[in-house]
């Protein structure tokens, strides 16, 4: 037998080193303790097993959803910084869950890639365990696969998938929006996972100074103080809650408006860092020209029912939010749409 060839290592695919770095993850010690379960199976196995435990959730609905990085892989790849974008798979799929007022229990992660690198596995994989502890969910599993030919040696994709629940009495959504109530931006650290091809395009045509460059690489925010905040808070101060993904504003925030609404934003008032504005000067561009793609400093906003404004600005500024008033909502005939003043 020992003599026999590895067909399947020949064609580029190592099943044996595959195998040592999910033997590598399950060594780590990671939790399988959760305020809404537990894990039951360990990773490695052919699906991952969760037992819920909803205590204390009057009417709980499951929660999912699943998103990627991006072509952010590719300037993490360049720059050879790939840990940080582990944190932002994670934090890309927990903070669409916490706009409806979910909390995540969950993830499982896919890493594809053309050939198997050690480094490179363990550092996303790294990443993605920082993540998971920023937002309080459980790694249940994932998959890894070694594909050449689909993809480059060095190069990979990433997407991840979460699971979570929230109380179907304290959900955020659309029909609690309510003309007059305020708009409060939570503060993003960087253009977190979107907009990167816009972003590449402008550094290979002029590039970008390392500073720059390191701010792009910057880990997507994970939002994990919000389930806190909406605990303190009456369940009619929040009435809804955007994540500002790709789009920008104008894209997301209708998505949490009904449709007599529309958001004024005093465009003086959105919280853009000055080297966000500096970058894209320097490429020709203003606010108006992207904000449709990029988040402009702004994360996540918030619609807060007026009487409970103050409460509400005092709590988020205790959970380090960095709330921020930017407008409010008037009403509109039509769909719901964003308008600058």
């Amino acid at each position: 037998m020992a003599n026999e060839k590895n067909l399947y290592k020949e064609a580029g695919v190592d099943v044996a080193k595959g195998d040592q770095l999910v033997g590598w993850l399950q060594q780590d010690k990671h939790s399988i303790k959760h305020e809404l379960g537990s894990v039951v199976s360990g990773i490695g196995g052919f699906a991952g097993l969760f037992r819920p435990d909803f205590t204390g959730i009057d009417d709980p609905i499951m929660v999912a959803g699943t998103d990627g990085v991006g072509t952010k892989v590719l300037l993490g790849i360049e720059q050879n910084q790939v840990e940080g974008l582990g944190v932002d798979l994670v934090a890309m799929c927990v903070n669409d869950l916490y706009t409806i007022g979910a909390k995540p229990m969950f993830f499982l992660d896919y890493y594809a890639t053309g050939e198997l690198e050690d480094d490179q596995f363990k550092g996303i994989l790294k990443g993605i365990k920082d993540g998971l502890n920023q937002s309080n969910t459980l790694l249940l599993g994932g998959e890894t696969a070694e594909l050449p030919g689909l993809y480059e040696k060095g190069h990979f994709d990433l997407a991840g998938f979460v699971v979570g629940v929230v109380d179907g009495k304290k959900l955020l959504g659309p029909e609690k929006v309510r003309h007059g109530d305020k708009l409060v931006s939570f503060a993003s650290n960087g253009f977190h996972s979107n907009g990167y091809s816009l972003l590449r395009k402008w550094h290979n045509d002029q590039p970008m100074n390392q500073d720059d460059l390191q701010r792009l690489l910057n880990p997507t925010k994970i939002y994990g103080q919000i389930p806190k905040l909406l605990s303190e808070l009456p369940e009619d101060a929040f009435h809804a809650l955007a994540n500002i993904t790709g789009g920008g504003i104008s894209g997301n925030l209708p998505r949490v408006l009904p449709k007599d609404c529309k958001a004024v934003i005093k465009e003086d008032l959105v919280p853009t860092p000055d080297w966000m504005t500096n970058l894209c000067s320097k490429h020709g561009a203003t606010f108006r020209d992207v904000e449709p793609v990029l988040n402009m400093g702004v994360g996540m906003i918030a619609v807060v029912e007026d009487k409970h404004f103050a409460e509400f600005m005092t709590l988020a500024t205790k959970y380090d939010l960095d709330p921020v008033e930017i407008g409010d909502i008037q009403s509109h005939d039509g769909d719901a749409i964003v308008e600058y003043k």
